[in-house]
């Protein structure tokens, strides 16, 4: 009976450790069109999310019961690594601006509202 209840527990301690190692990888196919940039908290059950989809940026505000899209706008290219040039810096800089910019202004119209 002792040996009986310690293999179940076994069992369920294996499967316990299984679920943790592998759950987040669950459901999730080859393909990587889908990630999260950035997350911003504004309260205890709101927040907002900036993702990129497909060479797309979509910020999207969560809250406890929904998920509405706030905006969407191009993905910037980003230049090769190879090149590491002054101008590619540069113009990296100038995109991240451009980023830092678009965001912020989706951001400040969206917490008018």
């Amino acid at each position: 009976m002792i040996g009986s209840f310690l293999v179940v527990l076994g069992l369920l301690i294996m499967t316990l450790l299984m679920i943790k190692k592998m759950g987040p990888k669950i459901g999730i196919s080859g393909g990587k069109n889908l990630k999260v940039l950035e997350v911003q908290n504004l309260g205890a059950r709101q927040k907002l999310i900036l993702v990129n989809v497909n060479q797309r940026q979509i910020l999207v505000g969560v809250s406890a019961g929904e998920m509405t899209k706030l905006g969407e706008f191009p993905s910037s290219s980003v230049g090769s690594e190879d090149n590491k040039d002054e101008d590619t810096h540069s113009s990296m800089d100038k995109q991240q601006d451009e980023n830092d910019r678009l965001f912020s202004g989706v951001l400040s119209r969206v917490l008018k509202k």
